[in-house]
């Protein structure tokens, strides 16, 4: 007692002596609780086969335990009380309270746990991630696959508005769904249940909204980063999707845009021999087909268009995109039974930009 009261004030008065053995008895019994289950008989035995001192370290060990766990579900977030400090209110405190204190911050460990798997999926580094509330990482993340572009990347602004802006014209392509079923496949059992319940909140409250076409952009911009949505912001440190502004031949290609259907328009443009746009007219699509009808569409030009000028980190995604879709693209583009070229003109109103 005379230790516990020096290490929190002084052994020489008496209110430091009192609190102190308050103390003890609180961590020797939530020691017991805890490693007895309950069971009187069994935390008697320990009290008979052990000595107290290693009982109320327990206890103690316990409470730096409980509070090396987060205290709120924000990612990368500091504890507002030193370890001393602590100590000092819980070692005061009934072991009732630590039991609800642990099931509630094991919780919130639990969440940033599944935040940071899908960051890494995503390819942040977690030291970008600083007080950054678990739900909107989560929300974000969940809009980022149901999007389905590829790769899929936490968006800043401008990469914001163009999802909303993709999903507001086609709704939740196939191709969004399947990632989200591909991403559930491969996500840890213990984090099925947050990530569910944030997918759900996206489902249920925001996509009605994004889908609303009466809602001006800019307003739906607005309320959805009001909403909590995660947005980054471009910097050295952050080399994704954005970095592509440091090649000029790609930023000149693109216009800046990032979302598959642009970047399908765009390659299938090149794949054709044509002006590449990251958008084309009904017009320019039908002149495109009969030009590919009459030379071909060539997959290699575009491929050696991604390793030359995408930047580093989005190749193989963009590589995968473009493989996936080449098949395809060749056997509507190429089908001389279309003659009308509405099946072909439809296969890129899907895939790509055609106003």
């Amino acid at each position: 007692m005379l230790q516990i009261a020096e290490y929190f004030g002084t052994q020489y008065l008496r209110p430091n002596i009192e609190e102190a053995r308050t103390r003890i008895v609180n961590l020797v019994s939530l020691f017991l609780a805890d490693r007895s289950g309950g069971d009187l008989d069994k935390a008697a035995r320990s009290l008979r086969d052990h000595t107290f001192l290693s009982h109320s370290r327990g206890g103690s060990e316990m409470i730096k335990a409980l509070w090396a766990l987060p205290d709120c579900d924000i990612i990368g977030g500091m504890s507002a009380k030193s370890q001393r400090e602590f100590l000092a209110e819980w070692s005061l405190r009934e072991p009732a309270e630590y039991r609800i204190a642990l099931e509630q911050r094991k919780a919130y460990h639990l969440a940033i746990e599944a935040a940071l798997w899908f960051a890494e999926n995503l390819g942040v580094a977690p030291s970008s991630l600083s007080m950054v509330p678990v739900g909107s990482f989560l929300r974000t993340a969940m809009l980022v696959y149901l999007g389905g572009n590829t790769p899929p990347a936490l968006p800043n602004a401008a990469g914001l508005v163009s999802i909303l802006k993709a999903i507001r014209k086609k709704g939740i392509a196939p191709k969004g769904r399947k990632r989200v079923k591909e991403i559930f496949q491969i996500l840890p059992e213990s984090y099925q249940e947050i990530a569910r319940r944030h997918l759900q909140e996206v489902e249920t409250e925001d996509l009605p909204r994004i889908l609303d076409s009466s809602l001006a952009i800019d307003k739906l911009f607005e309320e959805t980063v009001q909403k909590g949505y995660f947005l980054r912001d471009v910097d050295l440190e952050d080399a994704s999707l954005f970095d592509a502004a440091v090649s000029k031949e790609w930023q000149k290609m693109t216009a800046g845009k990032t979302d598959d259907d642009s970047l399908l328009t765009i390659f299938v443009c090149i794949a054709a021999d044509t002006v590449p746009k990251p958008t084309l007219t009904r017009s320019a699509a039908r002149a495109l087909i009969r030009k590919v009808r009459a030379d071909g569409l060539k997959q290699e030009p575009v491929l050696g268009f991604i390793r030359q000028c995408a930047p580093h980190e989005m190749q193989e995604g963009l590589e995968k995109l473009w493989n996936e879709f080449f098949p395809e693209a060749q056997s509507y583009l190429l089908d001389s039974s279309d003659t009308t070229l509405g099946e072909a003109v439809a296969f890129l109103k899907e895939h790509c930009y055609v106003m």
